[in-house]
């Protein structure tokens, strides 16, 4: 195991990921409390309003299963402080798993799993996993406006216009090169395995929903395709 783990678990680190956590779950509270009070002001009914809550609160339990399986994931390998900040502030269970496993890569290392890399390492992959983070917002704060007007500009056509096409080719490229080298990679049969059983498992989730008429598995289908497919790596291992 990694002697880089010692710092990765450290108490230092866990306060210095505590903090950004801390305000994050304040400007949470903060917002509820001016959406309360603005409602109120509105003379909403405050008994729908406390329904919304709870349901709310109830169905972002299973979609948040991916966040949390990937957290379980990059503990390991990230100790216990990192995966748990940056999955909460910001980041995705799909971007920090890239991040890391193509830093540690680049290292010359086997990718995410590998607990033999360094000190160096482990700080290289934090610095990218939340520098690379910062991009967006920036983005968003200095282009957004300009953006928005542009999409709306483009997208005042028919439906059959360029935007619905770029879109769509945009996601199938990000998704190919995120899957075609999992799918491909004939040195490790387990990890075709886990694609093609969490790959298959959506198709039939989503075919299951159309045919039952119940809308849960085609929501849920990405959080219990990856359990589906994780179970079927434990049980290949």
């Amino acid at each position: 195991m990694g002697k880089y783990l010692s710092l990765a678990n450290s108490n230092v680190l866990f306060f210095i990921c505590l903090i950004p956590i801390i305000c994050v779950i304040t400007q949470s509270f903060i917002y509820i409390r001016i959406a309360l009070k603005q409602s109120k002001e509105l003379k909403m009914d405050q008994t729908v309003i406390k329904k919304v809550i709870t349901n709310s609160a109830v169905f972002s339990i299973l979609p948040s299963l991916p966040i949390v399986i990937t957290m379980a994931a990059l503990m390991p390998v990230l100790g216990k402080f990192i995966p748990w900040l940056r999955l909460s502030v910001i980041g995705s269970a799909t971007y920090e798993s890239m991040c890391a496993d193509m830093t540690i890569t680049n290292f010359g290392y086997n990718g995410l799993g590998d607990t033999s890399i360094t000190t160096s390492v482990f700080v290289g992959v934090v610095y990218v996993m939340s520098l690379v983070a910062l991009v967006w917002p920036l983005c968003n704060i200095i282009g957004l406006r300009f953006y928005d007007k542009a999409i709306k500009k483009a997208g005042s056509g028919s439906k059959s216009g360029f935007m619905p096409i770029a879109v769509g080719a945009l996601f199938l490229g990000l998704m190919s090169v995120m899957g075609i080298p999992k799918f491909l990679n004939f040195s490790d049969p387990i990890c075709i395995l886990v694609t093609a059983v969490a790959g298959i498992s959506v198709v039939l989730l989503d075919l299951l929903s159309k045919k039952s008429g119940l809308k849960i598995f085609s929501e849920f289908s990405f959080p219990l395709a990856m359990i589906l497919g994780m179970f079927a790596a434990v049980i290949a291992g």
